[in-house]
């Protein structure tokens, strides 16, 4: 394979006018790099490309009297200058080069050249992920590749710094990264972007006495020297960075949030912490780039206060079954309305819905009606210790906002809790029965209560030992469906796992974003609600429970279930092929079943994974996806949305790969950095 170097260097640079000609060691900048690249024993040629603009006639006479063969192209168009470059030298592949890399290492430059032909690559980096020094920065490219990038990039970003096209299309090339062997050394800069840059480079190559040191001796050098060594730390690729700021603002501007932000400083003066919800408030959106305000809804569309319109995929924290405002449940709300809502006595749809859902779930022989999560939860606990006489409960993951149910690992959300209250409590882990087995051994507890599935899907025989472990200790098994509820299958979670609980609360999607939960349970274990206080006026309010009874109708008769499983797997599929393409698959997954996945990020140092979701989410705005990590698939959801949505997590993961290669997440992101909503004080 023959391959030819070729130096991108132009004299109109803004930081370092004409850097390209300043001195270093001796001679100018561009033909020290040009005689450092000529070392490189699998080179053939050394190439600059340079513009045709008049301020470059002086570089391209220089580099040619010093014995070197100059291209000279379009000063804009850098890719089709560079490709132009490459292209009449004849090769089929070429080592890119920039002009501010004065001690590129032509061992390093074989040694990337050897696996490039090893293993038949388009492209090989060695800075994505970035660990050798910036200005050590090597690429190269295989003709054909070029060329398909030449045809096809866009204006922008793309052709200014020549190779994104490849990395923003990974499953159209074969593309590779050499990691540094001697460890992260990104740290250090030794790129020419300013005059005190050049200096500190002539400084280094002076103290190896030698004019064309090898990368081992920089390092000797820098070292043995803390003040070299302080120099060489500075934030890596400035003027890439800047140009892809702008070039994400040109091609896809942010949300206008003016009326946002308005609203935001209206609310937070009368209300405590600006929000009714905490999962809805701006710590979890991205604040200062995202929205804050939605105004309306209709299928899987929301709009905000500024007039944005997003494709929803939150859908209210899961409480959206068939999409905003659909045309049945409206009907039946507006139909009930005419009747009247809240009455002094019972309503019949109370017994309505109560026999409809003992044939719908599993353990649910009696039904009882609350409005929220909490309200559910809440009162399977005050019957399983009504039930049992017991007074601790074992519980795993969040079940509300009601005194039992935190712990001191709520942090600073545990105030206002008494002490031996939390110490009622007592948390367990997700699918590990040795750990609950030793819990209920040690400890009587009225009730088992945890979500059977979740983000986290459960262990084969996991459910099916909670269920053997509850019985054999005397505790009630509480199956916390507020959101798996018919969500997975007609009868919930209980029903797609086959393992029936003692009591069920349910209700997020049950009404279709209407206020309602369900309590339900076996004869035996409903018993208690006979005697114990579980009453309050909206109760048996019945908008919700019509609302409920249509949503019902509109999921058997639609075959939503099929739905939800089919749209979420392709979901789910393409969010992890995508991570795959940008090989970030080892840093974020889509997890969970189908109908309800969540998008998680790992910490990838320096980065908090909250940093890393932020960051994606900002992108995923950026491109008019309400995206909280969170993606619960809703009846009026398509596939032409779903494709959207995978097209706007190539986009996104695109940004992520840029911002991490390069060290500068936390300058991408224009936002603040979510919060945590459970945190230590």
């Amino acid at each position: 394979m023959k391959i030819c170097a070729v130096v991108q260097a132009r004299c109109s640079s803004s930081r370092f006018p004409r850097k390209v000609l300043a001195s270093l060691a001796g001679e100018p900048l561009a033909v020290y790099i040009l005689r450092r690249l000529s070392l490189a024993k699998r080179v053939a040629s050394v190439v600059l490309a340079t513009s045709t603009h008049h301020d470059d006639d002086e570089l391209a006479n220089t580099v040619e009297a010093a014995g070197f063969p100059c291209y000279r192209g379009s000063l804009d168009d850098v890719l089709g200058r560079f490709t132009s470059a490459a292209r009449a030298a004849g090769v089929d592949a070429v080592v890119r080069i920039t002009g501010d890399c004065p001690l590129v290492d032509p061992a390093l430059v074989d040694a990337m050249i050897a696996r490039f032909e090893q293993e038949e690559l388009d492209y090989i980096s060695n800075v994505s992920p970035p660990t050798f020094p910036d200005g050590l920065d090597v690429e190269i490219v295989r003709m054909a590749a070029l060329e398909v990038a030449e045809r096809e990039a866009r204006p922008g970003h793309q052709r200014e710094h020549v190779t994104p096209f490849l990395r923003d299309n990974p499953q159209r090339f074969r593309l590779a990264s050499f990691v540094n062997p001697a460890g992260d050394e990104s740290r250090f800069h030794w790129s020419v972007d300013t005059r005190e840059d050049l200096e500190l480079v002539a400084d280094i190559i002076a103290k190896t006495d030698k004019k064309m040191p090898l990368l081992t001796d920089v390092r000797r050098v820098v070292n043995e020297d803390p003040e070299i060594a302080k120099r060489s730390s500075r934030m890596r690729n400035l003027g890439a960075v800047q140009s892809f700021l702008l070039d994400l603002d040109a091609t896809k501007p942010r949300p206008k949030i003016e009326q946002s932000n308005a609203l935001w400083e209206r609310g937070k003066a009368v209300i405590p912490a600006g929000t009714q919800t905490l999962s809805k408030g701006p710590s979890q959106f991205c604040s200062g780039f995202g929205p804050k305000y939605l105004v309306r809804g209709k299928g899987s569309r929301v709009w905000d206060a500024d007039g944005n319109e997003f494709l929803d995929f939150a859908m209210g924290l899961g409480a959206v079954s068939l999409g905003h405002a659909h045309p049945d449940v409206i009907a039946a709300v507006t139909e009930q309305l005419q009747h009247g809502n809240t009455f002094t006595l019972m309503h019949p749809l109370e017994i309505e819905l109560a026999e409809r859902i003992t044939k719908m779930v599993p353990c649910a022989e009696r039904v009882r009606f609350g409005k929220n999560g909490s309200d559910a939860t809440s009162a399977c606990i005050r019957a399983a210790r009504a039930k049992t006489g017991r007074k601790h409960v074992a519980r795993c993951g969040y079940h509300g906002w009601q005194d039992w149910s935190i712990d001191a690992s709520y942090g600073i959300r545990s105030r206002g809790v008494p002490e031996d209250v939390l110490a009622l409590t007592r948390p367990f882990p997700f699918n590990d029965l040795p750990a609950l087995e030793k819990l209920l051994r040690e400890v009587p507890c009225a009730a088992v209560i945890l979500e059977p599935v979740g983000a986290v899907v459960p262990q084969k025989g996991y459910l099916e030992g909670v269920r053997e472990l509850a019985t054999k200790y005397g505790a009630v098994l509480v199956f916390d469906e507020v959101i798996s509820g018919f969500r997975y299958a007609r009868g919930g979670a209980q029903e797609h796992f086959g393992v029936v609980p003692d009591l069920a609360a349910m209700g997020k999607g049950a009404a279709n974003g209407f206020p309602l939960s369900i309590v339900c349970g076996t004869r035996e274990f409903m018993e208690p609600f006979e005697e114990i206080f579980f009453s309050f006026t909206f109760g048996g309010e019945t908008i919700a429970l019509a609302a409920a009874r249509a949503t019902f109708d509109v999921m058997e008769r639609e075959g939503f279930w099929a739905h939800a499983w089919r749209l979420g797997e392709k979901l789910q599929q393409g969010y992890r092929a995508v991570a795959k393409e940008f090989a970030l698959d080892g840093i974020t997954d889509c997890i969970g079943l189908a109908p309800w996945t969540v998008v998680t990020f790992a910490d990838s140092q320096p980065w908090t994974g909250m940093q890393l979701k932020t960051l994606f989410q900002q992108e995923m705005l950026r491109h008019g996806i309400l995206f909280s990590g969170s993606q619960f698939i809703c009846l009026a959801h398509d596939d032409g949305d779903i494709d959207r949505t995978i097209e706007a997590y190539r986009a996104a993961m695109r940004v992520l790969r840029f911002a991490i290669d390069s060290a500068i997440v936390d300058r991408v992101t224009l936002g603040k950095t979510n919060e945590l909503i459970f945190r230590r004080a």
